[in-house]
C-alpha cells in the first residue's frame, strides 16, 4: 500500500536559510511530499525530484503570484490525489489555501518567527507580504492546525486569532552526529586560537553587532589585563547587516580577531564548527519586528558539545539551559555576552561539561527522527478529524 501524499507549499525551495525545509521533505517515512514553489532555488545543492514550479512559465507565474491561483498546479493537485495541504511559513499559506478549499482538503501550515509579527508590522504593505496581511483573517479561520516553532511564537498566534484549540508548539529537530565523528571537548586540550562561532544570514535580528561588540569589551579587558587576546571570532554567512559588521571591526581595529566567510555548504560549516569552541546566537526583536523562533544553528552546535550563548529571545531559552548547556543573556547585553564567554575560555572543565550537557539534551528533546514522527503524528489526527466531519 503506498504512503499517503502531502503537497507542501513553500514560496522558495531550498534557500541556504531554510535548509531545515530540504531535511523535513527527504526524511518523512510514512508520507510521500510533493513540493510547490514560486522559486526553485540551488536544485544541484538540495536534489529533490518531487517539487512543482512554474520556472518557464513566466506568464502563470505573475498571475499565480498576483492571483494566488495556477491552472497547472491546480491540475497536479486535482491528479496527485493529496490526503493534506501543508505550508512552511505564513506567506506561504496564502497561496496554498485557495486549493485546500478549491479540493476540499485539510492544511497545515507551520510558523517560523518572522511570519506572525509580519500581521501587525510595517513590513506587512511590501509588495511581497501585502496580501499574506489582507488575508490573514480567511487564513486564521481556514487553517486546520497551526504550528509554531517556539512556544512565544504558539501563544502569539493565539493572540492574533488563531484558535487556541487548534495551535500547537513543533519544534525542528536535528541530526545528531554520531559520537565517533566529532571532537569531544577535553579541559586538557586549550588550543593556542580561541575560536568562536557565528553563523546566520546578516541581518539585524542575528544580533551579530553585539557579537562584534562583545569582541571589542573582550579585547579591551585582555589589554588592560596584560593578556594576549588570541580570540577569534568566525561570521559565516551573507546579508544586508554584513558591510555595517565589517566597518565595525575596520573602526575597531578587530581585523586579526573577527573573520567573514559568506555562505558554504553546510558540511564546511559543521567544519568550521567543530573546530570552535562557543557558538553565540544573540538574537533580538528588529527594529521592523522580526524575530527568530527555534535557532537551528544552536541546536547543531549543542549536538556537537558546543556550549551556546544566546540571549532571551523566541525559542532559544527552550533549547539552552541556562547555566547548564550554555548561556541565556538579556537581548542587546554584549557586555554579558561578553563575560560569559570570557568565563568558558578561562574555565575548560565547565565548557566541556556544558559541551557535554548541551549534546544529551538534544538527544533527549530535539532528536532529529523523533521531531518527524511528531510531525507525521500532526497529520495523522488533521486527516482523521477532517476526514470525521465530512
Amino acid at each position: 500500500m503506498s504512503n499517503p501524499k502531502v503537497a507542501l507549499f513553500s514560496t522558495q525551495f531550498c534557500a541556504y536559510s531554510q535548509t531545515f525545509v530540504w531535511d523535513e521533505v527527504t526524511s518523512h517515512k510514512r508520507y510521500d511530499i510533493d513540493v510547490y514553489t514560486l522559486h526553485r532555488l540551488y536544485p544541484e545543492r538540495f536534489p529533490y525530484d518531487r517539487v512543482f514550479t512554474l520556472d518557464g512559465k513566466p506568464i502563470e507565474k505573475f498571475l499565480c503570484q498576483t492571483l494566488l491561483f495556477s491552472p497547472t498546479c491546480a491540475h497536479n493537485i486535482r491528479d496527485n490525489h493529496y490526503s493534506l495541504i501543508a505550508a512552511h511559513f505564513g506567506p506561504g499559506s496564502i497561496y496554498a489555501l485557495p486549493y485546500a478549499k478549491r479540493f476540499h482538503l485539510p492544511l497545515i501550515v507551520t510558523y517560523h518567527g518572522y511570519d506572525v509579527p509580519l500581521l501587525w508590522n510595517g513590513r506587512k504593505c511590501k509588495p511581497e507580504f501585502w496580501r499574506y496581511w489582507a488575508l490573514s483573517q480567511w487564513m486564521l479561520r481556514r487553517v486546520d492546525r497551526f504550528l509554531a516553532a517556539s512556544e512565544e511564537l504558539r501563544n502569539m498566534l493565539i493572540d492574533i486569532g488563531a484558535p487556541e484549540e487548534k495551535v500547537f508548539t513543533w519544534r525542528l529537530g536535528v541530526r545528531i552526529p554520531d559520537i565517533s565523528t566529532i571532537h569531544l571537548p577535553s579541559p586538557d586540550v586549550v588550543p593556542e586560537t580561541r575560536k568562536l562561532i557565528q553563523v546566520g544570514r546578516f541581518v539585524e535580528k542575528k544580533g551579530y553587532i553585539y557579537s562584534l561588540r562583545a569582541m571589542q569589551i573582550l579585547r579591551d579587558r585582555y589589554r588592560e589585563s596584560g593578556r594576549p587576546f588570541n580570540v577569534l571570532l568566525t561570521c559565516i554567512g551573507d546579508g544586508e547587516c554584513k558591510a555595517e559588521c565589517e566597518r565595525f571591526v575596520q573602526k575597531h581595529d578587530l581585523g586579526q580577531n573577527v573573520r567573514f566567510i559568506e555562505n558554504m555548504p553546510q558540511e564546511e560549516v559543521f567544519a568550521e564548527m567543530q573546530n570552535s569552541e562557543i557558538l553565540l546566537c544573540p538574537s533580538i526583536v528588529a527594529r521592523n519586528g522580526d524575530r527568530e523562533s527555534g535557532i537551528l544553528v544552536a541546536k547543531e552546535a549543542a549536538a556537537r558539545c558546543i556550549p551556546v550563548i544566546g540571549s532571551y529571545h523566541g525559542g532559544i531559552p527552550e533549547i539552552i539551559d541556562h547555566g547548564k548547556t550554555g548561556f541565556i543573556v538579556q537581548e542587546r547585553d554584549a557586555r554579558a555576552i561578553a563575560n560569559n564567554i570570557d568565563l568558558l575560555l578561562s574555565n575548560p572543565q565547565l565548557r566541556c561539561e556544558m559541551g557535554l550537557a548541551a549534546r544529551e539534551k538534544m538527544e533527549n528533546e530535539y532528536r532529529y527522527e523523533d521531531r518527524i514522527e511528531a510531525l507525521e503524528k500532526h497529520y495523522d489526527e488533521v486527516i482523521a478529524q477532517f476526514n470525521e466531519q465530512l
